[in-house]
């Protein structure tokens, strides 16, 4: 079952009228679980997702929290099973080859959700792809990223930070505890965790 997003200690659902999305952290802050869970909710409500992360435990991770609609995913290893209408394509991890012949061989790109996650690993290719997608979240440490300056000088609807990044962002993130993220948009700013 998925974890509950809780937002300023409220429940709390993403809408795909949140994104693009932007979630900084680095290892062991909780982010990472936040991203899995954040698109397991949008999943959970009705969202088409693609899902391209670098390392397999995040698969496993949403595929534990949406138990019961595995029906829905279909696991994608070369694109001849592009030809797929499910709702969640999951890519096989840290492909960024399957992710671009993806990008451009999708008939319904501009519907799903596009998750990059551990966006440290991918090179400037997967960036450009994700630049004309509107509901896209880059999710990792954007210090580490190839791409951050260009990361930081995009306007996200959501940004959502757990720890402060040294690549500048329009804001500062307030000092944190574990495993809670500061999220800030045009009209809302305050604190996200997970209710496990």
């Amino acid at each position: 079952m998925a974890y509950k997003i809780l937002f300023n200690n409220e429940e709390f659902h993403f809408h795909e009228n949140d994104l693009p999305c932007l979630v900084h952290y680095r290892e062991k802050q909780g982010g990472s679980q936040f991203t899995v869970t954040l698109v397991a909710d949008l999943f959970l409500r009705g969202s088409k997702i693609l899902f391209l992360t670098a390392y397999p435990m995040a698969k496993d991770n949403f595929v534990e929290q949406v138990k019961g609609e595995e029906s829905k995913i279909a696991f994608i290893t070369n694109e001849s099973q592009f030809n797929t209408n499910a709702q969640v394509i999951i890519l096989e991890s840290g492909n960024e080859k399957l992710f671009l012949k993806a990008v451009e061989k999708l008939g319904d790109l501009h519907e799903r959700v596009v998750l990059i996650k551990n966006m440290e690993v991918f090179s400037d290719a997967v960036f450009d792809a994700c630049e004309k997608l509107q509901k896209s979240i880059l999710s990792g440490d954007i210090d580490s990223c190839v791409a951050k300056k260009r990361i930081s000088h995009k306007l996200y609807t959501t940004t959502i930070t757990f720890s402060e990044p040294e690549t500048s962002l329009p804001f500062k993130t307030p000092v944190l505890k574990t495993y809670v993220g500061y999220l800030k948009t045009a009209t809302k700013e305050g604190f996200v965790q997970l209710e496990m």
